[in-house]
C-alpha cells in the first residue's frame, strides 16, 4: 500500500499540536502520549520523505522533540512557561504576549509568499479569483464602479488532493493580507465545549484587520446539514458559524475574504451557501493537461539524472496521469522511485552505478494505486455545480 504522506503529515501536525495543547496545562501523562506518536509519525515521514529537504526537516524535528521528551522524564516541563488561557490572555503573570502575536493561534504574521503564478493549471478558477477577490485591490476604481463592498465568500470545493488549502494561501499572497488557516476537525478535537468560543475569538481577531482571508478547511466536518442526526452541540456550533460570518463585512474599502473548502459539499447545510454567506462557488477540480505536464515536468527536474536516458517520457505520464489529482501524482512518482531504488538494493549495484526510473516502475505504481476519485464523484460534483450560482 502506498505511504499516505498528507494523512500522516496531518494526523502529525495534529500529535504536535495535542502535545503543545497538554503539557501547556501540564498534562504531562496525555502530553507524552501525543509527543510519543508525533516522534513515530516524523520518524516514518523522514524516511518516506521523496525530497531531501523534507528527510532533513523531519530528521531535525524529530531530534526536537526527543530532547523535549528526555526533558519530561527528567521533571521539567519546557512548555510551562509559555502556558495561554483559552481567550489568549497569558496565565502568568510573568508572561506578556508580543506584540504581533495572534491572539487565537491561527493568524500568521507574514502573508504567504506563494501566489497564482505558483499554481498549476486551473484558469478558470484563477479568472474568478481575479474578479471576486483581487480586482478591489488591483483595480479601485474599476471595481467600486458596479460593487460597493470588497471582499468574497467562497465555497471551495472539489476533490480531495486538488489543491484548495494551496489556492487559498495563493489568494493571501496576492492580498498580502493577514491570512489564518482554521483546520475545522482541529478545533472540534482539540476545544471539545469550546468550539463555538473559538469561532467568536476567530472572528473577533479578524475584525481588527483592514484586509484579511479566512480559510477553514474542511468545512463540512462544523457546517453539515441540520436535517442530520448530528448533536445539539454541534448544531450550536453551526449557529454561532453563521452569526459570526453574517456580521463579518467590510468597512469602507477594507477587505474581508472567506473560504469554506470542502470534500463533500453535498453535506453542507444549505444555509451556508445561500446568499450572503458563501454564495460564490468555485470548484477546483482535477489537473488538466497543463497542469499535469506542470507536476511532471517538475518531477523530471528533481531527479533529472534518474530519468535522463529512461524509457519513460514526459508524454507518455502525462497522458496516463489523466484523472488523478496533484497529491496523487506526486504519490505515484514517488512510488515508482521507491521501486527503481529496489531495485537497486536488490541486485546490490557496484557503488556510483544506478538504474533509471523505467516506464515499468511507473507502470507497476499506477497499477498498484488506488484512485480515490471515481466517476460518481465527479458526478455528484457535477450536480452540486449545477445548484450553486457562478
Amino acid at each position: 500500500m502506498a505511504f499516505d504522506y498528507p494523512g500522516k503529515n496531518r494526523a502529525y501536525e495534529a500529535a504536535l499540536s495535542r502535545t503543545k495543547e497538554c503539557l501547556s496545562a501540564d498534562d504531562r501523562e496525555n502530553g507524552l502520549l501525543f509527543l510519543e506518536k508525533a516522534i513515530s509519525l516524523s520518524d516514518e515521514l523522514r524516511l518516506n520523505a521523496a525530497i531531501a529537504e523534507f528527510q532533513a526537516r523531519f530528521a531535525k524535528e524529530n531530534a526536537s522533540l526527543r530532547k523535549i521528551k528526555a526533558l519530561l522524564e527528567e521533571g521539567k516541563n519546557p512548555f510551562l512557561k509559555k502556558t495561554q488561557a483559552v481567550d489568549g490572555a497569558p496565565t502568568s503573570k510573568d508572561e506578556e504576549k508580543k506584540e504581533g502575536d495572534s491572539v487565537t493561534g491561527f493568524f500568521s504574521n507574514e502573508p504567504p509568499k506563494t501566489t497564482l503564478d505558483d499554481v498549476a493549471g486551473l484558469e478558470a478558477v484563477k479568472e474568478q479569483i481575479r474578479i471576486n477577490v483581487l480586482l478591489p485591490l488591483k483595480d479601485p476604481e474599476l471595481f467600486y464602479r458596479y460593487k460597493s463592498d470588497a471582499g468574497a465568500r467562497i465555497c471551495m470545493y472539489g476533490p480531495p488532493g486538488c489543491g484548495k488549502s494551496f489556492v487559498a494561501e495563493a489568494i493571501a499572497g496576492e492580498l498580502k493580507c493577514h491570512y489564518a488557516v482554521i483546520l475545522v476537525p482541529d478545533i472540534l478535537d482539540k476545544y471539545v465545549g469550546e468550539a463555538p468560543k473559538r469561532i467568536k475569538a476567530i472572528f473577533e481577531e479578524a475584525e481588527k484587520y483592514e484586509n484579511v482571508l479566512l480559510f477553514f478547511d474542511e468545512i463540512d466536518a462544523m457546517c453539515s446539514s441540520r436535517d442530520s442526526d448530528e448533536s445539539t452541540h454541534t448544531k450550536d456550533i453551526l449557529t454561532t458559524f453563521l452569526t459570526c460570518m453574517s456580521g463579518f463585512k467590510p468597512k469602507g474599502k477594507s477587505l474581508k475574504v472567506i473560504i469554506g473548502a470542502t470534500n463533500r459539499p453535498w453535506a453542507l447545510d444549505s444555509a451556508l451557501i445561500r446568499g450572503q454567506r458563501l454564495d460564490t462557488a468555485i470548484y477546483v477540480g482535477l489537473p488538466d493537461e497543463k497542469a499535469r505536464q506542470f507536476f511532471v515536468d517538475k518531477e523530471f527536474a528533481k531527479h533529472k539524472e534518474a530519468y535522463e536516458g529512461s524509457d519513460l517520457t514526459k508524454e507518455y505520464c502525462v497522458e496516463a496521469l489523466d484523472g488523478f489529482s496533484g497529491a496523487d501524482i506526486k504519490t505515484i512518482f514517488e512510488q515508482a522511485a521507491t521501486r527503481t531504488l529496489r531495485r537497486v538494493l536488490d541486485d546490490k549495484l557496484p557503488k556510483g552505478q544506478y538504474y533509471k526510473i523505467a516506464k515499468a516502475d511507473f507502470d507497476a505504481a499506477l497499477k498498484a494505486h488506488h484512485n480515490p476519485v471515481t466517476a460518481e464523484s465527479l458526478l455528484r460534483y457535477a450536480a452540486f455545480e449545477k445548484g450553486m450560482p457562478q
